[in-house]
């Protein structure tokens, strides 16, 4: 009965309070009933670079070299032709990126967290809201957006930013975990909450999320299953996965996205790799020299916000690494798949001969050995030394043991050209709101 009554208040506020979020997510539907999603991708890439030339005179300087400032249609040929923008650029020329047409209510800052570098800033356009893309990736996982729901996040909200958004979703029940400064009775309340409205959804960082599921392991502690567990904001472990899923009995969705862009990708229920939202990003694997590399092929990263004409990101090199899978998912929705992103491309380790150990292979090599460990982070120092920080969950022992076999793993990966070490710390320290797998002191 509540859940009905829940339904209905937000039908209400979807048709006649905010009638065009009801319309884009109409949109948005339509969208997966196109019969050619590629082609609609590249007509809102045709119309966003021709309004960024006219309207931004960042771009309208960056294009100017290759003849296509007064805005024409581009080819896809045209379009490789562009000049990724870096994150440099970004940082540096964010009053010129912005278009000329922006007002105050049709835009909001958002500013990353820097966990891989220097912070940058940039506008979302308030006029496409990722909302209809939320609910298309929960609508996969068989969860209704005036359901109840939880989330985990590093920091707590402000109070006025609370009580709104409870204002905002009433009658559906949300409940937030700060994980910062954890404690028993925060945990313990927040059990106590979630058992209480037995949310569908459980939302958070990779890391945050993962913690709590030891938590619930270790004290032998059931919660109501919800319908899905959403992770994001970092590469996940297999190994994490199978601890959260079995902790909160649910299924758990990866999701890509990061701050300048929100949704860009997500696991649908059959686990097969992400689906590229299409019709709202576009997203390309490419070599050192920015072309394109074949279907499993590992590349670096560039996305291009279609939704975004506030502050276009055409070609954007965000500093991940990832690839196009060549199968199509059994689960039969149109959109094209894209492997897990395991790392990111400006943050490796590093050898004194150049050698790089990316993240990704990393994840690889320390596969079969994450079990025994809370917390793992790896610092590289200035002398290219690397200490493998870790917080056990088992044992001591095993988990000596398991970062003393890490520790050579990665010795032999470097062809012994630096120095690993590990020890076992009470809790890996941060500074932002996310947790990289390296942390590098290089210069």
């Amino acid at each position: 009965m509540k859940n009905s009554f829940s339904k209905a208040v937000f039908s209400f506020k979807t048709k006649f309070v905010n009638r065009k979020l009801e319309d884009l997510h109409r949109e948005t539907a339509a969208n997966l009933q196109d019969d050619n999603l590629s082609d609609l991708n590249l007509k809102k890439r045709q119309t966003l670079v021709s309004h960024a030339i006219k309207n931004s005179a960042f771009y309208k300087n960056k294009y100017q070299e290759i003849g296509i400032t007064k805005g024409g249609v581009l080819s896809e040929d045209d379009f490789l032709k562009l000049k990724p923008l870096t994150r440099t650029e970004l940082r540096e020329n964010f009053d010129s990126i912005r278009t000329d047409d922006v007002s105050k209510s049709i835009h909001r800052k958002a500013s990353t967290s820097g966990s891989t570098g220097f912070p940058v800033s940039v506008l979302h356009d308030c006029r496409h809201p990722e909302t209809p893309i939320r609910w298309r990736i929960l609508d996969w996982w068989g969860v209704e957006p005036w359901e109840n729901q939880a989330f985990i996040y590093r920091y707590k909200r402000p109070f006025f930013k609370r009580l709104r958004n409870s204002l905002l979703w009433w009658p559906t029940q949300r409940i937030f975990l700060a994980a910062a400064d954890l404690n028993t009775k925060k945990l313990d309340k927040f059990i106590h909450d979630f058992n209480k409205i037995k949310p569908t959804l459980l939302q958070g960082y990779v890391d945050v999320v993962f913690e709590f599921a030891l938590y619930l392991l270790d004290n032998d502690i059931k919660i109501h299953p919800p319908k899905m567990v959403w992770v994001t904001s970092a590469p996940l472990f297999e190994e994490q996965r199978e601890l959260m899923e079995k902790a909160f009995g649910a299924p758990v969705c990866d999701q890509y996205g990061n701050t300048e862009i929100l949704l860009i990708a997500a696991e649908c229920p059959q686990q097969n790799g992400l689906h590229i939202m299409q019709d709202t990003v576009h997203i390309e694997f490419v070599d050192k020299d920015n072309r394109p590399v074949p279907p499993n092929t590992t590349g670096k990263i560039l996305l291009t916000d279609l939704t975004n004409f506030a502050f276009p990101l055409i070609r954007y090199e965000i500093g991940d690494e990832g690839k196009y899978l060549e199968y199509s998912c059994k689960c039969g929705r149109p959109l094209r798949l894209m492997e897990n992103v395991r790392g990111r491309q400006t943050v490796n380790i590093k050898t004194p001969s150049g050698l790089l150990i990316r993240g990704a292979h990393l994840m690889a090599m320390f596969d079969g050995h994450m079990k025994v460990f809370k917390e793992i982070q790896l610092r590289q120092e200035a002398d290219f030394s690397v200490c493998i920080d870790y917080v056990p969950r088992m044992s001591n022992q095993e988990a000596k043991d398991a970062a003393e076999k890490m520790a050579e793993l990665l010795k032999k990966r470097s062809r012994f050209e630096i120095k690993v070490g590990y020890r076992q710390i009470e809790r890996i320290e941060r500074t932002t709101t996310k947790t990289p797998l390296i942390v590098s002191h290089l210069e």
